[in-house]
């Protein structure tokens, strides 16, 4: 007899207790596509808002009586620049895998969801990452959040490639 260890990933039939796995799909995928819209906003906002401070910056200080290393405010600025830019970079790339998922399962086609899948594989292994560092430093409140983060995540993934497992490989699906 002859013993192999096979890692599966469960099939669910619904998503959410009361969605069919293709709405609850596109569901998921709007909810994405909202959140990487206002993400890319506000990360723009930041980026145009510090513009504006630096600026005007001078002005500010000098009104207020306040003393600020000028090469200490550029070097924020530069910081903020950079952080802000990949958070915006990576909104957009997010908002770009979230129209695949939800065109994917709009027309049936399984190729379309295998982005979303592989960003929220890697997503969640950089989370257990995060969960045994925060282990090292003894945050309870970090563990915790973020292995409630994934379990919540872990299912819509389930549900997602529950879907992927239903539609025929490779072959269109018409609309209904």
């Amino acid at each position: 007899m002859k013993s192999t260890m096979d890692a599966k990933v469960p099939i669910v039939g619904e998503c959410c207790l009361c969605f069919d796995l293709k709405t609850g799909t596109i569901i998921l995928g709007v909810l994405n596509l909202i959140v990487c819209v206002i993400g890319a906003i506000l990360s723009m906002g930041l980026v145009i808002s510090w513009a504006v401070f630096v600026g005007d910056g001078d002005v500010i200080m000098k009104e207020n009586g306040v003393a600020v290393n000028p090469g200490l405010v550029e070097a924020a600025g530069v910081v903020l620049y950079i952080t802000t830019s990949v958070i915006f970079i990576v909104c957009v790339f997010y908002i770009v895998i979230a129209s695949l998922l939800i065109h994917g399962a709009r027309t049936g086609r399984p190729g379309f969801l295998t982005p979303w899948l592989v960003l929220t594989a890697v997503s969640m292994a950089l989370q257990l990452v995060n969960v045994v560092g925060g282990l090292i430093a003894l945050e309870w409140m970090k563990v915790g959040l973020t292995i409630i983060g994934m379990a919540i995540e872990g299912y819509f993934f389930v549900c997602v490639w529950s879907f992927r497992q239903q539609l025929p490989r490779g072959v269109f699906v018409p609309k209904a």
